[in-house]
């Protein structure tokens, strides 16, 4: 008896579960269809495409104020949102667009170095913090600052040298 009771609710059970609806068929193709564009769009990026990623000042007297300009395109297919620009230096300052960047539009990343107490070679980064698919892109500059102490007629002669003739720094030693 308790083996006839198992079964006949054992086969309704079984007819319960399988006898309803295929899940799928309860699916609006409108929904699906909302579904493949999602899927779509997650997959399109904005691009970072500078025209240069790193800059060389080349040589300044310590104390300056260098500044300079980092065009770039956004060669992706979705808008370009920069949330935050990040200096390796305290040293360096960095203005970015706040408003989102269509695909095909340029704008401008503008850097400031004081290299006040910055003597010597120096090279510093600029972090940027954004929706593209890496989440960050670095750009970076270099620069030799003449010393306080080393600044006079000669520092100061071959630097109009250098900046007249275009001459490497490294073969006026």
């Amino acid at each position: 008896m308790k083996k006839i009771v198992f079964l006949l609710l054992l086969t309704v059970a079984f007819v319960g579960c399988n006898g309803g609806d295929n899940p799928a068929s309860k699916i609006k193709d409108e929904n699906l269809q909302k579904a493949k564009q999602k899927m779509a769009d997650m997959n399109k990026f904005p691009v970072m495409k500078f025209d240069y990623k790193e800059i060389d000042f080349g040589t300044h007297n310590e104390g300056e104020i260098l500044d300079t300009v980092y065009t770039f395109t956004n060669t992706g297919e979705a808008p370009l949102v920069i949330t935050k620009v990040k200096a390796s230096c305290g040293c360096t300052t960095p203005y970015w667009p706040k408003e989102p960047i269509m695909p095909g539009k340029s704008d401008k990343i503008k850097v400031r170095f004081n290299t006040n107490h910055k003597a010597g070679k120096q090279h510093k980064t600029v972090t940027i913090h954004a929706n593209t698919k890496n989440l960050t892109e670095v750009i970076s500059f270099k620069a030799y600052n003449i010393p306080k102490d080393k600044q006079g007629k000669e520092s100061l002669k071959k630097r109009e040298e250098i900046l007249k003739n275009k001459i490497d720094p490294k073969k006026l030693k």
